[in-house]
């Protein structure tokens, strides 16, 4: 039997607008593993809820996390990128000037420069972050007391777009970050050349699944890599038109079982 790699964004993807899964999605993808193929979340979020979501849909489903700073195999991580200090500190510098709040990730602690959102310490959300510990790091000396332990980071404003992208025309210059969005709200920050392409490309070639037989599903900018390396790329109907031109297919939205019908069809099932 041909074995697939099935990758699947979080949030705009898989989860629907309440952070569960729908039944229909949920059952297929259980009976797929079940029959031996494979399947990750690949998201920007940490390790930690990664891993509680990949749980909710079967105990031997794989994880990527932190944009493909962390791969895990059966609970095992089997990859694990930090970020250079010198591009820690320039971030953080950055980020200071320009007054917007970064929240550095490693797999299981948020490391803030401003008070955090809500939705990071309110047990209603907890699926949303799932963090073991909140640590404040606003001046320069305490960053530097945590910097070796960052995955990767993100800056997040609700309000002044055009703050945003000032900030992200001076992050793109510096030469050890990759710089990325999952939503117009928000930059995601990650080590040079470490995103979910290369992390989809070590956990098929760890897992020996031929590149034609990765599915790969998402909806921001952030997942276009994963699209364009996987044999099959597909992106929600909720995508931006960016997204869906680094696709191979558009399916229906995240809130419509569009991974369902789509495996469905694509698999015979």
């Amino acid at each position: 039997m041909e074995k697939y790699l099935i990758c699947s964004d979080l949030d705009g993807t898989l989860l629907l607008k309440n952070q569960t899964i729908s039944e229909k999605t949920l059952h297929l993808l259980q009976q797929l593993i079940e029959e031996g193929h494979h399947f990750a979340v690949s998201t920007g979020r940490m390790y930690n809820s990664a891993t509680d979501f990949a749980k909710m849909v079967h105990p031997k489903a794989d994880v990527i996390a932190s944009n493909g700073g962390v791969v895990a195999v059966s609970g095992e991580i089997i990859q694990q990128s930090t970020m250079k200090e010198s591009a820690l500190l320039e971030t953080f510098s950055l980020c200071q000037a320009h007054d917007l709040a970064v929240f550095f990730f490693s797999t299981n602690t948020v490391y803030y420069t401003k008070t955090p959102p809500s939705y990071f310490s309110d047990e209603e959300d907890k699926g949303r972050v799932n963090a073991t510990k909140l640590v404040a790091v606003q001046t320069e000396q305490a960053f530097l007391e945590h910097y070796d332990q960052f995955v990767n980071g993100i800056v997040i404003e609700e309000e002044a777009f055009d703050k945003l992208g000032a900030l992200r025309s001076e992050l793109e210059k510096l030469t050890d970050v990759s710089i990325l969005s999952s939503h117009a709200n928000n930059i995601e920050i990650l080590p040079k050349d470490m995103d979910k392409k290369y992390a989809v490309k070590k956990l098929a070639n760890y897992l020996k699944i031929k590149p034609e037989n990765i599915i790969a599903f998402g909806d921001g900018e952030n997942d276009i890599g994963m699209l364009e390396v996987a044999g099959v790329g597909v992106a929600m109907d909720n995508a931006s038109d960016l997204v869906k031109k680094s696709a191979d297919y558009v399916t229906t939205a995240n809130d419509t079982d569009g991974i369902y019908y789509f495996l469905k069809q694509h698999l015979n099932r």
